[in-house]
């Protein structure tokens, strides 16, 4: 980690998302563009400053890492004056800064690493990230000299037409020594219509002072495009997916279309698993190795092992399915749930804080709710876990090589224990003993088997 202050702009509200949340908050592949820009610097900058405004309580609530700290900006009085917020932070710091947006939220961090590689290596003063656009209408333009050193940065509205036609634009991400920013940042004005401290106008300031000033133009310029309104919301979503899905293939993952699968940035999927199209995996979920994912499945949040056929159309949150499962097609696995090896949980099937241990088997049509289920049990369809008497969630406990009926209502608090058996439409109320057959409605003992005539 290199001694790099980095002062990270989100005090803005983003009035063209048109949204009552500040706009930096937004998700781009399931996480926060703040919290994309962070991660990219994480590793390589030793302090990290954000500066807050609109909403700066549930911004900073959102951050997820610990090690940022925040300066408020309490009026929005353009960029200079946002960085401006962090001056102690930045007399603190004996080094380069690097400043850049909350909402850029595809910049990765080896383009923002070989930049300040490059600003050390020129011993430039002030090193701005460029891009080159096929289309460069709306940015500021980058003037160079002809030593290819930046002069000026002229904004889309005071540009000629010639200066129109330059297709290099600024992308507002800069690396600059912290003691020339420093002396910048008090020599800024807010001279212009806006009123505002605009941070290009530190090329001014040090030109004047016949100070380096190096464009570093990145590769991709996808990367330093900034999130503006849902449109390049849903632009920056399309790219970082696609990003994302590369990285899994490349990891010895099958997305047979990439373009209909959607999964975000912090899942992870080991190698040789097959996903089908119109799958989309959220949150924090780890994927093992050899599973089927078969199309339309949405898992959120999940832990899922090795060697699982997911069967069409099935949704799995909060939850753990070790190895060699079954699942689905239509079951709806509900937070809380774990599911241990070698089980099936069929079509139509819904659980929710279930345990489910080794060989058993739940196929179709049932409800399975506040329980825990044994071993090599079987679960009739259409059975019905009544876990809820209107007023408390009850629970159910099912032993091992337990055989329920179809259609049975198991009526909580309730124990079955090992190998106890109900009849088809049972209404079951009381537990039921070891090695014993009830029936009826309410259920009553049908026959209990004798060990010794086994």
């Amino acid at each position: 980690m290199s001694d790099l202050l980095t002062i990270i702009l989100a005090a803005g509200k983003g009035t063209r998302m048109k949204s009552d949340k500040n706009k930096v908050l937004h998700k781009v592949a399931g996480k926060e563009m703040i919290n994309h820009v962070i991660d990219s610097v994480s590793d390589i900058s030793s302090d990290i400053v954000c500066i807050v405004g609109h909403q700066a309580e549930e911004v900073k609530k959102q951050v997820k890492n610990n090690d940022v700290r925040f300066q408020l900006q309490n009026k929005q009085l353009g960029t200079a004056h946002a960085v401006k917020q962090a001056e102690e932070d930045i007399k603190d710091h004996d080094g380069n800064v690097l400043i850049l947006y909350a909402d850029i939220p595809l910049i990765q961090e080896n383009s923002l690493n070989l930049m300040n590689d490059y600003h050390i290596e020129k011993s430039a003063d002030l090193t701005i990230m460029t891009a080159v656009l096929k289309n460069p209408t709306g940015y500021g333009r980058i003037i160079r000299d002809e030593q290819n050193e930046i002069t000026n940065i002229i904004e889309e509205e005071d540009a000629n037409s010639k200066q129109k036609k330059i297709d290099e634009i600024n992308s507002g991400i800069m690396c600059v020594n912290s003691i020339l920013l420093n002396q910048a940042l008090s020599n800024i004005d807010n001279n212009n219509a806006q009123n505002e401290y605009y941070l290009t106008d530190i090329v001014d300031y040090l030109k004047v002072e016949n100070k380096k000033i190096l464009p570093y133009t990145i590769k991709d310029e996808k990367e330093v495009i900034g999130v503006n309104d849902r449109i390049g919301l849903s632009e920056a979503e399309k790219v970082l997916r696609a990003r994302i899905n590369k990285k899994h293939m490349g990891n010895g993952v099958t997305i047979i279309d990439p373009e209909t699968t959607y999964i975000d940035e912090e899942v992870e999927i080991g190698s040789d698993t097959v996903i089908y199209p119109f799958t989309y995996i959220e949150g924090d979920t780890k994927i093992g190795r050899h599973n089927v994912i078969r199309p339309n499945n949405n898992i959120i949040d999940s832990t899922i092992g090795d060697n699982n056929k997911i069967k069409n159309n099935n949704v799995i949150k909060n939850s753990i399915i070790k190895n060699n499962c079954n699942i689905g097609p239509f079951a709806h696995i509900r937070p809380g749930c774990k599911i241990e090896d070698n089980v099936k949980i069929g079509d139509y099937v819904e659980l929710k804080k279930a345990y489910v241990d080794k060989g058993t088997k739940v196929p179709h049509l049932a409800y399975v709710g506040d329980a825990k289920l044994g071993k090599d049990t079987n679960i009739g369809a259409g059975t019905i876990f009544a876990n809820y008497d209107g007023i408390n969630k009850n629970k159910t406990i099912i032993g091992d090589s337990v055989f329920i009926g179809s259609n049975s209502t198991l009526v909580a608090p309730l124990q079955i224990k090992d190998r106890g058996k109900t009849g088809a439409g049972a209404v079951v109320t009381k537990d039921v003993e070891e090695d014993t057959t009830v029936i009826g409605v309410p259920a009553r003992e049908y026959m209990k088997k004798n060990k010794e005539d086994e």
